[in-house]
């Protein structure tokens, strides 16, 4: 390789990530303190595959290894979508608006910050145009493909590389994990207990008769009755209850349901109500004790019921506190 090279240089950051004011060379020892940011672009399409680069045997820094899509430093004025956007178009000669993107995770390394973004797009490779001082060739490859060749010692080995093929949803996927694709509608089993009963203490202002310490001791009780006589449904993320159903196939009624503050407008209860409803006679009136009109408690459950088709019904009392029945008629052949 002849010519000149182009100086280069790149915004100096605080460790709170605040840009400085101050410019720093590439190429330059980086001094103490002072922080970069770098940028990686991993390239999807339809099949899950992911587009990878094989780097030039000269270019400096994992020499000839095969890498994501695309990476790199962020210049002097970049912003870290602006970095990402022209990294791609450099390396690849492909136009991608990230503009309303944001990384879906950030790697702190020694001298810096690397945003990781992931784009989903079925790109023809014919039409790409290399950058013949970064790229030697390119190729799609699938998860298996790629943990392989990293065991070959030909991938670079980034620790979370299967990671980013699990990654289907960038709205949904957090350090948790993807959300929706975990998030499971099933009848409860007992090692759901004890994440239940989690869940009742933080619903329980919701519940009138959950208020002492013995009340939610026989509210464990009639959870594990239910549990075993298969009338209790839950909806699990992972391993944590976040969702909870009781009902009676006798009375055709349910007893008791909630959903965790946090999952709230994911349409659980409604996943719920749909697998209860495989256990239920449809031909019998459907019932529910809710709160009654005007108590803010039971805002949110009386818009859900009236939703699902429920009407109001007779005014009643339970465990000493206001109700109403609300019921879904029976079905007419």
């Amino acid at each position: 390789m002849t010519g000149k090279v182009k100086e280069e240089y790149w915004d100096v950051y605080t460790k709170e990530r605040i840009r400085t004011g101050r410019l720093h060379r590439r190429g330059d020892k980086m001094k103490n303190g002072d922080y970069h940011l770098v940028v990686h672009v991993c390239i999807f399409n339809s099949n899950n595959q992911l587009l990878i680069q094989q780097r030039q045997p000269f270019k400096k820094g994992w020499p000839n290894m095969w890498d994501l899509s695309v990476g790199g430093s962020a210049v002097a004025g970049d912003s870290s979508s602006q970095a990402a956007e022209r990294e791609v178009m450099e390396e690849l000669g492909l136009k991608l608006d990230l503009s309303e993107y944001r990384p879906v995770f950030t790697m702190n390394f020694s001298d810096g910050f690397d945003d990781y973004y992931i784009v989903k797009k079925d790109v023809e490779l014919s039409g790409l145009r290399l950058q013949e001082e970064e790229v030697r060739r390119i190729r799609w490859v699938d998860k298996e493909e790629a943990l392989r060749m990293q065991k070959e010692g030909i991938f670079i080995p980034y620790w979370f590389l299967g990671k980013l093929f699990d990654i289907k949803d960038t709205q949904s996927f957090d350090a948790h994990g993807d959300r929706r694709q975990m998030l499971q509608v099933n009848f409860a089993a007992p090692d759901n207990l004890k994440s239940w009963m989690s869940l009742a203490e933080i619903v329980r202002d919701g519940f009138p008769g959950l208020e002492t310490e013995a009340a939610l001791e026989d509210y464990r009780n009639t959870v594990m009755k239910n549990i075993e006589r298969g009338s209790a449904i839950s909806a699990v993320d992972g391993s944590m209850v976040v969702g909870i159903l009781i009902f009676s196939e006798k009375r055709n009624y349910i007893s008791c349901m909630a959903v965790h503050p946090e999952y709230r407008r994911q349409n659980i209860a409604s996943q719920m109500i749909q697998l209860m409803m495989t256990r239920l006679d449809k031909s019998r009136d459907i019932t529910v004790e809710t709160f009654r009109e005007g108590d803010e408690k039971g805002k949110a459950a009386r818009a859900f019921y009236a939703s699902l088709g429920f009407v109001p019904g007779e005014l009643c009392v339970s465990l000493d506190y206001p109700t109403q029945k609300f019921v879904l008629k029976a079905s007419v052949d």
